[in-house]
């Protein structure tokens, strides 16, 4: 490779990204400069009492600039609205909570079934098999599946875990166990 070829690969790589980058410019999307609105001069004065005759004091200084905000919308003829629940709003409110009841009840009662059949599964497994779907599961899952064994087949798939999971598992079975 001669000492050009550098050079030269170098340059076409430079030409590129000018190409590009003016291509990128030229296509952009143009946006108006921020509008500002007309300054005008502020002139404080003193208020004027039956004591203190009336002058002009000197002009401040520009106020701090202060970001545009929208002028409010017009709100006449508008009336609030009433917001106090109607006896159908009040019955279809009242449906929705009945029907999610419902829902949450049989979501409940299959959650129990499954967990059930799991713990059934578990309870015909050899331990070390049990052990292995058992570490495949949450530990609350797992707590859950635990509380459903007879104790004896649970303290025994807990003695083939590892001991910071079967603690952890102890510690969520006590308050399912009351």
């Amino acid at each position: 490779m001669s000492a050009k070829t550098p050079i030269l690969i170098l340059l076409g790589m430079c030409l590129s990204f000018s190409l590009v980058l003016a291509v990128v410019i030229a296509f952009r999307p143009q946006t108006p400069p921020p509008k500002r609105r007309p300054q005008v001069a502020a002139q404080h004065r003193a208020p004027t009492t039956p004591e203190t005759p009336h002058r002009a004091t000197t002009p401040s200084p520009e106020p701090a600039a202060r970001p545009e905000t929208r002028p409010a919308t017009p709100t006449v003829g508008l009336k609030p609205m009433d917001l106090t629940p109607s006896a159908e709003a009040a019955h279809e409110l009242d449906l929705a909570k009945k029907e999610l009841r419902e829902q949450i009840a049989a979501l409940k009662k299959d959650r129990d079934q499954m967990l059930n059949n799991l713990a059934g599964q578990l309870a015909t497994l050899p331990l070390a098999e049990a052990a292995v779907q058992l570490n495949d599961l949450d530990d609350e899952s797992a707590a859950l599946v635990l509380v459903r064994l007879k104790p004896d087949k649970r303290r025994a798939l807990l003695g083939q875990l590892e001991p910071a999971r079967a603690k952890r598992l102890t510690q969520a079975l006590t308050p399912l166990s009351h």
